[in-house]
C-alpha cells in the first residue's frame, strides 16, 4: 500500500489537544505573571533597601580612608623627615584598608618622593618613585587639593592595564605654604570586592558606573541585563557623577513554595525535557561527527607534516600506506607506493638480499630496538643513509595487522658525526705532541684517576705527581697562580700551572698543564753566579783604583811604627832609657799597629768573596766604612765628604759589603765629575732620612750634572761616559739595591751637580719578598 492510499487523521485528533495545552498554558500563564508580578515588587523594594546600606558602607570606608589621610598628612606637616613614621602609618591604613593599592607623598613639583605598598599582597604601582605625575585626573585632584586647601577626590581613570582608579589627595602645608600631597590610590574593582559585604555580592551584580551609566567598575566581569531588578543611587564620595548601581542575580519567590506550581513546573518540565533530550542527543552526534572529522584531519596533517617517513606494512609486506614525508624523501608518489609488494623501487640494485633479509627480520617481530640502518635509493637514482624503526599496527579490535616503520634521513648527522670523529683526533694528536704535560682531573678525584694525560705527562709523572691544591683553595678561584715543583724521581724542574674548566658533559673539572723549567732554571743559577763574580770583579777594579790611596794609608802607620823603635833601639844603645820612658812608645807602637791591621782588615772583608747575606745593621757603620775607603782619594783631590745621619741608631737589613761597593762608586762617581772644580768647591755632601718603611740614602756631587738624555740610559749595562770605562759600575750598583728591596735612582741637584739616591728597607718595619708556594694536601 502506498502512502498515499492510508487513511488520513482528523486535524482535530492533535488541534483539540493542542489548543486545551495552549489554553492552559495561557491560564497558568496568567497566574505565574500574577505572583511574578508581586514577587517583583517585594523583590525591587529589598535591592533599594540594600543598594541604600551598600552605599552607606562604601561611603563610611572612602570617609574613614580619607581622615586616616588627612592624619598621615599632618603628621608629614610636623615632621616632614620622619620616613619611618610615615611608612608605619601608612602600612597601617594599608593593612586596615585593604582597597588601597598604595600611598604616596607627592611634593610641589608633582614628583613622588615616598611610596608605601602592602607588604602582604600585590598591588599596581602607577606612579613610580621619584617619577612626575603626569595622569590628568591625578594632576586635577592634585591641583584641585592645593587650590581648596582639602581633601580630594580625582576622576575615575584608567591605567595601562584597562583598570580604573579614583586617587584621594590630602594636602601637605608647611608654615602656611603648600608642600605637597599624601595621595592613596584605590582601584575601584578593590573598592567594590572589600567594602562590599559578601552576603551581597553573592546576589548581586554590583558596579559603579558613570553619569552615561556606562560601567567603570564592577565585581564580575560578565553583565546580566535585569533593569527591573536593579537600582543606583548617587556615590558621594567620590562623586564626579559616580553612581552605585545593583542587579539581582537570582530571586526566591513564595511561588515556589506553591505546591501546584511545583506539579505544574514539573509536568512543565518533563515535557521541555523531552525535546531537550532530543535535542541534545543530535547536538550531541553532530559534536561527535565534527570532533571525528576534525581528529581525523588534525591526524592527517600531523603526519603530512613531520619530516620522518612513514610506511605501514600488513602482515606480508605488502605497502598499505605512506605519508608526504616517505614520498619526498625516495621521489615516488603514494598512488605508486601503496599496494606494492616487495621488491620495492627505493632498494638499491646492489642491495637486494640485504634489503630482503631486513624485511623478513621485521615481518618475524625480531628488528632491533635501536633501529636498522639501511640505504635508500631515490627515484633519480642518487642513495641516501637512512635508520629505521618498527612497531606493531594494531588495529581497533586489538589485533595485529601489520607493522609502521619510521624513517629518518642520517646522512648529515653520520656526516657531521664522522667529522666530530676526526676533529677529536686531531685534538688529541695535538695534545700529544704538546712539549708539556697535560691532564685533566674531576674536582673531587684522586692522585692517581684522571679523565684524560698525554703522551709527557705519562712519562715525566709515571712516579711521581705535582702535589694538588687544597679543596677549600679550589673552591674558591677558578684560576691559580703558577708554582715551580722540583720532581724527585729525575731531579727536573717544572712549572706547574692550573684551572678550573667546563668539561664536555658540563662538570667542572681541573685542567694541569705542567712545563719542563730546568734549563730555564740552569741559566738562572748561572746568572746568578756569574752576577756575584761581576760584583766581586767590580770591588777588585774600585780597590785597584784605591790602590795608591790605601798603599799611603798603610805607610804611615808603619812609618811611625818603625821611627818609634829605631828610637827606642838607639836610647837602649846608650843605656839612657828606663821602662817607664820606653812604655809609652810602646804603647804609641801597638796604636799604629792597630790602624794598620784595621786597614788590611777592611780591604779584606771588602773584597772576600761570599755568599751575599742580608740582615739588620746600622747604616752609619756601612757610610764611615765606605768613607774611610774614599777619604784618601777625596784628600789626594782635595775634595772633602760630609755626612749627615739624623738617627745614629737607624737599621737596615741589608748585606754590608755590597752597600759598601754601592757606596764607594757613587763616591768615586762624584769626585770624578768634580774633578775640574777648585778645591773648596769639591764636597760630596751623603744624607740619610725615611720614607715609609724604607731608609732613603742620598749622595750629592756639585760636579756639571748628568744631561736628561744621558740620565735615562745611565744604568744600562756597557753603557759609559769615560774613555776607559766599561759602563757597568751603575749597573751593578742597581742591580745590588734591588738585590736588596730597594730603588736607585739619579736627579739633578739645586744649582749644579747630580743626587744618587737609593732606598733600603728598614730593618724592623722590612718583609722580604717571598713567593709563596702551594697550600698542599
Amino acid at each position: 500500500m502506498r502512502l498515499s492510499d492510508q487513511p488520513r487523521t482528523s486535524p482535530l485528533v492533535w488541534a483539540t489537544p493542542l489548543v486545551g495545552i495552549i489554553l492552559f498554558l495561557l491560564a497558568m500563564g496568567a497566574f505565574f505573571y500574577t505572583l511574578h508580578s508581586e514577587d517583583q515588587n517585594q523583590t525591587q523594594l529589598r535591592v533599594i533597601r540594600d543598594v541604600e546600606l551598600a552605599r552607606q558602607t562604601i561611603r563610611t570606608r572612602l570617609l574613614a580612608s580619607q581622615e586616616r589621610l588627612n592624619q598621615i598628612a599632618r603628621g608629614f606637616e610636623q615632621n616632614s623627615t620622619d620616613v619611618e613614621g610615615f611608612r608605619f602609618s601608612a602600612q597601617a591604613l594599608l593593612n586596615e584598608f585593604q582597597e588601597i593599592s598604595s600611598i604616596l607623598i607627592i611634593d610641589e613639583e608633582r614628583r613622588v618622593t615616598n611610596l608605601a605598598l602592602p607588604s602582604l599582597r600585590s598591588s599596581e604601582v602607577l606612579h613610580p618613585l621619584y617619577q612626575t605625575i603626569e595622569d590628568a585626573e591625578s594632576y586635577w585632584a592634585f591641583n584641585t587639593a592645593r587650590e581648596t586647601r582639602l581633601p580630594v577626590f580625582s576622576r575615575p581613570f584608567l591605567d595601562p592595564s584597562g583598570k580604573v582608579f579614583i586617587e584621594v589627595h590630602s594636602p601637605i602645608f608647611s608654615k602656611g605654604d603648600f608642600i605637597g600631597t599624601v595621595a592613596a590610590t584605590i582601584p575601584l574593582g578593590s573598592l567594590l570586592n572589600d567594602a562590599v559585604p559578601e552576603s551581597f555580592v553573592q546576589l548581586y551584580l554590583v558596579s559603579i558606573v558613570d553619569g552615561g551609566g556606562n560601567p567603570v567598575a564592577s565585581n564580575v566581569s560578565r553583565s546580566i541585563d535585569n533593569a527591573k531588578l536593579s537600582h543606583e543611587v548617587p556615590l558621594d564620595p567620590p562623586g564626579h557623577g559616580l553612581k552605585l548601581r545593583a542587579v539581582l542575580y537570582k530571586t526566591n519567590t513564595e511561588l515556589f513554595s506553591n505546591m501546584l506550581a511545583w506539579a505544574v513546573f514539573g509536568l512543565s518540565l518533563v515535557i521541555v525535557w523531552s525535546f531537550i533530550l532530543l535535542f541534545r542527543h543530535a547536538k550531541l552526534r553532530s559534536q561527535a561527527e565534527k570532533r571525528l572529522l576534525a581528529e581525523t584531519k588534525f591526524r592527517r596533517a600531523m603526519e603530512d607534516s613531520v619530516v620522518t617517513g612513514m610506511r605501514a606494512i600488513d602482515m606480508q609486506g605488502r605497502i598499505t600506506y605512506v605519508n608526504p614525508a616517505f614520498c619526498r624523501m625516495t621521489g615516488y608518489k603514494e598512488t605508486e607506493l601503496v599496494g606494492m609488494a616487495p621488491p620495492f623501487p627505493y632498494w638499491p640494485d646492489r642491495s637486494y638480499e640485504e634489503q630482503q633479509t631486513n624485511l623478513d627480520l621485521i615481518l618475524s617481530g625480531n628488528a632491533p630496538q635501536k633501529g636498522i640502518e639501511v640505504q635508500v635509493r631515490r627515484r633519480d637514482g642518487s642513495v641516501f643513509d637512512a635508520r629505521m624503526y618498527v612497531s606493531p599496527l594494531v588495529d581497533s579490535e586489538g589485533q595485529q595487522s601489520g607493522w609502521m616503520t619510521s624513517m629518518t634521513d642520517i646522512t648529515e648527522p653520520r656526516r657531521i658525526r664522522d667529522e666530530l670523529a676526526a676533529a677529536h683526533r686531531r685534538f688529541v694528536r695535538i695534545l700529544e705532541e704538546l712539549d708539556a704535560a697535560v691532564c685533566v682531573q674531576g674536582p673531587d678525584a684522586g692522585a692517581d684517576e684522571y679523565i684524560f694525560v698525554n703522551r709527557l705527562h705519562r712519562e715525566w709523572f709515571g712516579t711521581a705527581t705535582p702535589p694538588r691544591m687544597s679543596k677549600n683553595r679550589r673552591n674558591r678561584i677558578n684560576l691559580y697562580e703558577p708554582f715551580e715543583w722540583l720532581n724527585p724521581v729525575s731531579q727536573r724542574w717544572y712549572e706547574v700551572r692550573r684551572r678550573s674548566i667546563s668539561w664536555v658533559d658540563g662538570a667542572t673539572v681541573v685542567m694541569q698543564v705542567a712545563t719542563d723549567i730546568s734549563s730555564r732554571k740552569e741559566a738562572e743559577e748561572m746568572s746568578r753566579q756569574q752576577q756575584e763574580k761581576l760584583q766581586f770583579t767590580s770591588r777588585l777594579i774600585t780597590l785597584g783604583e784605591l790602590a795608591s790611596s790605601l798603599a799611603h794609608e798603610i805607610n804611615q802607620p808603619l812609618a811611625a811604627i818603625s821611627n818609634y823603635n829605631m828610637g827606642s833601639v838607639t836610647r837602649l844603645r846608650a843605656g839612657k832609657v828606663s821602662p817607664e820612658d820606653l812604655l809609652p812608645v810602646l804603647e804609641k807602637v801597638n796604636v799604629q799597629a792597630q790602624r794598620a791591621g784595621d786597614v788590611i782588615r777592611r780591604i779584606r772583608e771588602f773584597v772576600k768573596q761570599q755568599e751575599p747575606k742580608r740582615g739588620p745593621c746600622p747604616i752609619g757603620k756601612i757610610i764611615e766604612d765606605a768613607i774611610s775607603f774614599s777619604r784618601l782619594e777625596a784628600k789626594h783631590q782635595s775634595a772633602r765628604i760630609e755626612m749627615n745621619l739624623p738617627n745614629a741608631l737607624m737599621s737596615v737589613v741589608a748585606d754590608p759589603v755590597l752597600i759598601e761597593q754601592v757606596l764607594m762608586n757613587l763616591i768615586k762617581n762624584g769626585l770624578e765629575a768634580m774633578s775640574h772644580l777648585q778645591p773648596e768647591q769639591k764636597l760630596i755632601e751623603i744624607q740619610v732620612g725615611q720614607s715609609a718603611q724604607f731608609a732613603l740614602i742620598e749622595v750629592r756631587d756639585h760636579g756639571v750634572g748628568v744631561p736628561e738624555d744621558i740620565r735615562q740610559r745611565l744604568f744600562e749595562s756597557f753603557f759609559t761616559t769615560k774613555s776607559d770605562g766599561m759602563g757597568m759600575g751603575l749597573n751593578i750598583c742597581r742591580t745590588i739595591i734591588e738585590y736588596h728591596q730597594g730603588q736607585l735612582w739619579v736627579e739633578p741637584a739645586q744649582g749644579q751637580g747630580s743626587v744618587f739616591k737609593f732606598t733600603l728597607p728598614l730593618a724592623e718595619d722590612s718583609v722580604l719578598a717571598h713567593v709563596n708556594p702551594p697550600v698542599m694536601e
